[in-house]
């Protein structure tokens, strides 16, 4: 009997290891990327906040390749961090990159939940240590507000400076990345409303959103998910996969 065929539209680089993962457990995968990244069109305003971090509370990201690309540009710059700046991120992957420009790096308690989502649990726990106004929120172009958004409405500044940017795939390979699929996994807002658009109903294989700002994409465009995962990680993500492909 053949196995399903699971195809990947995340970028490369994201979830590494899934798709090794999926294979060892039987099933077929295709690796069809439908976003890429690219530099910010300008790095004026990184550089200007990155020359500028003693005027800064506190540094906060919620990306890994975010902190990457930050972490980077200041290293480009021979810049340090002033002693005593803080540097959160929203879990390890994200803190990594952070550590050789800030040392500590803060992060929240591992027994928080993750319903409420990583950016509200992040804000809460810089909000919890009394961090001031303003905060540097190094991001890409496309991102979940929830960080900013709760530091904001609890009275704390937000400066946000551009890291990197997002590019869509065209509309041929997204039609060419579901052809055939049994599992389609997105793992972008905008990934999401691209196959929506693109796919016909009657043509759809199962789909499978990485978080729930992406399953919420694709109901808004017309293709509710079949799964979506609790985190985006490649165990979550693997798990979700495997409980579609199994009953097939």
């Amino acid at each position: 009997m053949r196995q399903p065929l699971v195809v990947l539209t995340t970028a490369d680089g994201s979830l590494p290891g899934l798709a090794d993962q999926l294979r060892k457990e039987g099933l077929q995968v295709r690796e069809a990327p439908l976003l890429d990244f690219a530099p910010p069109p300008d790095w004026a305003k990184v550089d200007a906040a990155i020359l500028r971090l003693p005027h800064y509370q506190a540094v906060a990201v919620t990306s890994p390749r975010a902190a990457k690309a930050f972490a980077a540009r200041a290293a480009a710059l021979r810049v340090t961090a002033p002693i005593g700046l803080d540097a959160w991120a929203t879990g390890t992957a994200t803190a990594a990159p952070l550590r050789g420009l800030f040392g500590e790096v803060h992060q929240p308690s591992s027994l928080a939940t993750m319903d409420a989502g990583a950016g509200t649990m992040l804000a809460g726990a810089m909000l919890a240590a009394g961090v001031g106004s303003p905060v540097l929120f190094p991001c890409g172009d496309s991102r979940r507000d929830e960080l900013p958004s709760a530091l904001k409405a609890s009275g704390i500044s937000v400066e946000e400076v551009l890291c990197y940017r997002s590019v869509l795939a065209g509309e041929e390979a997204a039609r060419q990345a579901a052809l055939g699929a049994d599992i389609l996994l997105v793992a972008s807002p905008k990934v999401a409303t691209l196959v929506a658009r693109i796919v016909p109903r009657d043509e759809r294989p199962a789909l499978v959103a990485i978080g729930p700002t992406t399953a919420a994409a694709a109901r808004a465009a017309g293709w509710a998910p079949a799964a979506v995962a609790h985190r985006p990680t490649v165990s979550a993500v693997a798990t979700r996969i495997s409980s579609l492909a199994k009953p097939r």
